[in-house]
Parts: C-alpha cells; structure tokens; sequence
C-alpha cells in the first residue's frame, strides 16, 4: 500500500499525495523505513565530518600560533552515535531473516528426505554417505530452529510497534506545539557569521536539548532519529 514516509501513515492504492502533509507518497512502509534508515545515516556522516574538519582547523591554528597540539586540552568532540532501528525495522529484519531460514530448511529438509530414501543417489557408499546425510540433516534441522526462534522475536515486537509509533508520535506533537523554526533560530547567536552547515548543525543540538530537558529519553539514537523527524518538519516541510 502507498504509505507517507513523514506521516507514518498507509493509504489506499491510486493515491500519490499525502492528505495530511501534502507530500509525496512511496511505494509501501517498507521503503519509507529504508528511506528514513538512510537519511538518518548521510546526516550523522555530514555531522561527522563537519566535527572532523573543526578538529583539523583548531590543530592547524594551534600550530601556526606556537601551540602543541597534543598539549592544548583537546576539544569535546561527541563520538559518532549509532543509527537508531526502530521496532517496526527491528519487526521487519527478523521476518526477513525468518523467511530465509525457512527457505533454506526446506530445501536441506528434502534433500536430506531425497537422499534418505535412495532417491538422490549420492557419489559415496558407507561410513561417508552416511555422515554427509547425517551432517545434511543437522543443518536442516538448525535451520529450521533458527527460523522458529527467529519468528517468535518477531512475533514479541509486534505489541511494541504500535506504542512505539503512538510515543514518537507524542513527542513529536509535543515538541510541535511548543516550538517552532523561528524559535529554534532565535536562539542562534551571529547567524550572519554562520555557513549553513554550522547553521544546520546548532539547530540540531538545540532540538536535541529540548529533547532531552523536557523529555527523559535514554537512548541517544532515538533522540537523534527524533532530532531528525523534528528538524525536516521545522525547515525542509
């Protein structure tokens, strides 16, 4: 079904445009989640090397100042945060690595009955055809657990999905209503003085503030996917 990547929202086929943004619509939730995994990953990589460049700047105005740069107490420089999953991904991987596993016990579960039964008939007699078919038949068998095992994970995350979206959907509205883009700037001392990735960039920290006084959120890496969702709404909508 068409689905609205910034909206979270499934609507029926024929449908192009999101009713509630006005956005363009995808092809299914799935691509939506790949999409958002994605952006998610090339903005930290930019953060990333606007922090490294800042870094080389520092060391080369150390030098040209006389400084030793392994003297000077080095700048704070955050560690680069990982990607966050959310459940609904987390849902999607485990199915997929299920189906897998199902597909490839299946295939060794008849081969293994082919060979058994005579039906294949194996270039080997003895003690070695019948440690192959043994060794065959084990790997069939795990297969097979590794795909129940992984089903039932799956199966556990689907009640956490739905309260996951409705949290991040709570949050979002929260922040919404409290915040805008003006506001966000208006904090921003010497905008004229600021490129647009520094601009960019002290934008994202105090969304991310905001985030984390007004709400306790434990995991960096849903801060940061929020940060992202909050600050496409706020300047890109």
């Amino acid at each position: 079904m068409a689905y609205c990547p910034k909206c979270d929202m499934e609507f029926v086929d024929g449908i192009t445009v999101c009713t509630d943004c006005g956005g363009p619509l995808v092809e299914s939730e799935e691509v939506a989640i790949a999409m958002k995994k994605k952006e998610q990953e090339e903005e930290l990589l930019k953060q990333q090397e606007y922090l490294n460049q800042l870094t080389r700047q520092l060391e080369t105005q150390a030098q040209e100042d006389g400084h030793d740069p392994e003297a000077m107490s080095a700048p704070s420089i955050p560690e680069p945060v990982r990607v966050y999953e959310s459940k609904s991904q987390k849902y999607q991987d485990l199915k997929s690595s299920a189906s897998a596993f199902l597909v490839v016990g299946g295939l060794l579960l008849a081969a293994c009955a082919l060979c058994w039964t005579g039906i294949i008939n194996l270039p080997m007699a003895g003690t070695s055809r019948l440690i192959f078919q043994s060794a065959l038949t084990a790997m069939a068998i795990f297969s097979l657990v590794v795909f129940v095992r992984t089903s039932a994970q799956a199966k556990s995350l689907l009640p956490e999905i739905s309260q996951e979206k409705d949290q991040t959907q709570e949050i979002i509205q929260w922040f919404l209503d409290r915040w805008k883009g003006t506001d966000i700037d208006a904090q921003i001392p010497d905008q004229e003085s600021l490129s647009q990735e520094e601009m960019s960039l002290k934008r994202f920290q105090i969304i991310q503030d905001c985030l984390i006084t007004g709400k306790d959120l434990p995991d960096p890496a849903y801060v940061d996917a929020l940060c992202e969702e909050l600050y496409g709404r706020l300047y890109e909508g």
